[in-house]
């Protein structure tokens, strides 16, 4: 189309040229558009894959650290246990002592945590329901902050049914979530201050119920201290989420209690809620399970029987630790020999035959599975019981041939509880 002294420009063509300028110009537009969609949402992908990473990097970091951090928890912990029980006779040595085993304690917690934050995100902190007592849950979780409720001079009221509580549930799970919400009314709650634990469960052994479906628990832990700020409230099950007043308040802590807490109790298909009138005005939790059942008729307690003295094998390559969990089996009554390498163990049970053998997991030159391996085909050791000590308490992330190589695995630090229940089974 142009235009020439033969032919003018008249109103048609006009028309005809705006409307091819505002079709180029749209077509412009919106390849412009398109461009520029296409450039945010590649810088969105990359952003979301930088964040992932970043998380990934995180919970890699985290897990590595908390487990790093077993072994030489695990060493202090087993030295302070041997020290105590040297200095028995040594009241100031032992108040110093408990002093240390009491920050101990709290240090496992906190490294404990560490290992359950990634393993909430990903789903792989999972129960393992059993029938026990609701009693005894509750007693073992008193037990274990009993020194802590001692220290604060807090008064602590538990009231509990006075029957026998059946109950189908993950107990040391289960244990954990009472301990954990005790373990923060004590925190939060200033010396002197009362905290009260209190269950409520039927009794179905002499109440009517319809229907296999079991009863419900409740546990309520309500303390008299720092309260929650009506804007915290909301964010209490968040993890690492911390109020400025809790940090402050608290002796120690993470901000990831809560958010176990609710992940345990939801994998029991429960409910939690934690409530508040403000700050200064003190906490409730309420806990409901529906885990109360009829008693099964078998002993839900076993009365524990003496332990005949056991010749254990020790085998981990960090020497201090070896020494110093050593040290506290020989005064338990045991016979113990200790090895630092896969090397050394193979050639102490030449003359040595071992009832138990405790295998660090990861070693230089010889792995524990491996070396559990080897110790299989040794006469000397047809009858002995190979128990992994490992610093990861996730059983999904455990090979299927370790499971098979190990007759059982304890958690670092080891607990002389676990070991005795062991041997019992041995």
């Amino acid at each position: 189309m142009s235009h020439d002294r033969e032919h003018l420009f008249d109103g048609e063509d006009r028309r005809i040229l705006t409307r091819l300028a505002n079709f180029t110009c749209a077509a412009l537009t919106m390849a412009r558009a398109k461009a520029d969609a296409e450039t945010r949402a590649a810088e969105a992908e990359a952003a979301r894959n930088a964040v992932a990473l970043a998380e990934a990097r995180k919970d890699d970091v985290i897990a590595t650290l908390s487990h790093e951090l077993r072994n030489p928890i695990a060493t202090v912990d087993s030295a302070l246990a041997a020290a105590r029980k040297l200095a028995a006779a040594y009241p100031d040595v032992s108040s110093a002592l408990g002093v240390a085993d009491r920050q101990m304690q709290l240090l496992k917690r906190l490294v404990g945590d560490l290992l359950d934050a990634p393993r909430i995100k990903h789903g792989k902190l999972s129960v393992q329901p059993s029938y026990g007592l609701l009693q005894d849950i509750v007693a073992d979780a008193v037990t274990a902050m009993r020194s802590d409720v001692n220290g604060g001079q807090h008064r602590l009221h538990v009231a509990v049914p006075p029957y026998p509580v059946t109950v189908h549930a993950d107990l040391v799970r289960l244990t954990q979530v009472v301990s954990n919400v005790l373990s923060n009314a004590v925190k939060y709650t200033p010396p002197g201050g009362d905290i009260t634990l209190s269950v409520e469960a039927p009794d179905l052994d002499i109440a009517h119920t319809e229907g296999p479906s079991p009863c419900d628990a409740v546990i309520t832990v309500k303390d008299n201290g720092a309260g929650i700020s009506a804007s915290a409230l909301p964010h209490v099950f968040d993890m690492f989420a911390q109020s400025a007043s809790a940090r402050k308040h608290a002796a120690g802590g993470l901000g990831i209690g809560p958010a176990v807490v609710r992940h345990l109790v939801t994998a029991h298909n429960g409910t939690v809620n934690i409530a508040s009138t403000g700050e200064g005005q003190g906490t409730e939790v309420t806990i409901r399970l529906p885990i109360v059942c009829k008693s099964t008729g078998e002993p839900t307690t076993t009365t524990a029987r003496p332990i005949a003295p056991k010749r254990i094998l020790l085998v981990d390559d960090c020497a201090d630790a070896t020494e110093a969990l050593g040290t506290l089996l020989e005064l338990e009554g045991y016979e113990v020999k200790r090895a630092t390498s896969g090397t050394d163990a193979l050639s102490i049970v030449e003359s040595f035959a071992p009832d138990v053998a405790l295998i660090d997991i990861s070693m230089p030159d010889i792995d524990g599975p491996e070396l559990a391996q080897l110790l299989r085909l040794r006469a000397e050791c047809s009858l002995t019981r190979l128990v992994a000590l490992t610093g990861s308490s996730d059983v999904t992330s455990r090979p299927e041939t370790d499971e098979r190589i190990f007759d059982a695995h304890l958690i670092k630090p080891l607990s002389l509880d676990d070991l005795e229940n062991v041997l019992r089974s041995s």
